[in-house]
């Protein structure tokens, strides 16, 4: 199964400065084109609340990559027979469709069609209506707010048939300030949705095992129309037969002022070890021109050097227990990898 539900049920919402209402809902019809940038991008996961500054400026994108999302009706989507009661959708163009519906009091979901890649077909996850739909968040939904919901229904796809799906979701608006796109772009007033879902498809098939999908997803918004996302960052982690795997994908609306071409991302080859670390950790596979750093999952740079050799000895003795980015760049290209320090 492809790792596309990267954007399954969370890109939503539209912002109005204080609080996510059904006035500022995406506008029907408005379409809006994201610019792919690094994966490597950090999350900022820890940098909540009010008067807080996002800054992905430096982040570079990837030449020829970008993604359309727009807002349509259910019936002029490919996949919207399966969502009778959904009365809008947002489209992102090859790659994901969500259905919803809205009230003055809520925002709801009935589900996702994907493309599952070879393995599955289009793979169309339909919660079973009611309770049993997703809850994303009750209006006005205002700066700290946040609530959990349970849903389940099938996830119907084109070879394996329909598979029974359940999960939860939990959702917060966890930050407002400042957010910096590039080196010509700061938007002020900017609001942050978090979304963390967690769904288990059961495959019927001996021996195959479940398939459990965990999301974690960060979308910024600004209080003008059309109300579409101007920044999505999102993890996804698709679990199967106990081996995860893990992809990001980060989208701008504005122009990032970088690019990497698609083979020079992660083009340099280093190992991280022993991962986790505890006193100190070695970077090997090195060529002597590099720029390491490592950066916390705030964002914030809390050692860097330059190499010399073929490998650097670090010491992190004094790093908090936590998870880091390790950041080795050189001649315009830059790979990270995770490390994790006890």
């Amino acid at each position: 199964m492809k790792l596309n539900l990267l954007l399954a049920t969370s890109l939503i919402t539209g912002a109005a400065f204080g609080q996510f209402t059904q006035s500022n809902e995406p506008v029907m019809g408005s379409s809006v084109t994201m610019y792919v940038l690094d994966s490597n991008a950090v999350d900022y996961a820890a940098v909540t609340g009010t008067g807080v500054t996002w800054d992905y400026s430096t982040t570079p994108g990837i030449a020829g990559e970008t993604k359309v999302v727009s807002v349509a009706l259910p019936s002029a989507t490919t996949n919207g027979s399966d969502y009778p009661s959904s009365t809008w959708a947002i489209d992102i163009a090859g790659f994901m469709t969500s259905y919803y519906t809205s009230s003055a009091s809520s925002r709801i979901s009935q589900g996702y069609a994907f493309d599952g890649g070879s393995g599955a077909g289009t793979v169309r996850v339909v919660f079973s209506g009611g309770a049993n739909d997703a809850l994303i968040m009750n209006y006005p939904y205002a700066i700290t707010n946040n609530l959990t919901d349970a849903f389940s229904g099938n996830a119907n796809t084109d070879n394996f048939g329909s598979l029974a799906t359940s999960g939860n979701i939990d959702t917060k608006f966890d930050g407002q300030g400042t957010l910096k796109l590039n080196a010509a772009t700061t938007l002020s007033n900017v609001s942050r949705f978090k979304l963390h879902d967690q769904a288990t498809a059961v495959i019927p098939i001996p021996g195959f095992g479940n398939v459990v999908m965990e999301r974690t997803q960060y979308e910024y918004y600004t209080m003008t129309s059309p109300y579409l996302p101007v920044l999505v960052h999102s993890t996804l982690v698709i679990t199967l037969a106990g081996t995860p795997t893990t992809q990001h994908i980060v989208m701008s609306s504005m122009a990032p002022d970088e690019y990497l071409n698609v083979a020079e991302n992660n083009k340099i080859a280093f190992e991280v070890y022993p991962n986790p670390a505890n006193e100190s950790v070695v970077i090997s596979g090195l060529t002597g021109n590099e720029t390491i750093a490592i950066v916390d999952m705030a964002g914030r740079t809390v050692l860097t050097t330059q190499n010399n050799g073929t490998s650097q000895t670090l010491n992190v003795s004094d790093f908090q227990a936590g998870i880091y980015n390790v950041v080795v760049s050189a001649n315009g290209i830059k790979s990270t990898k995770k490390l994790t320090i006890n």
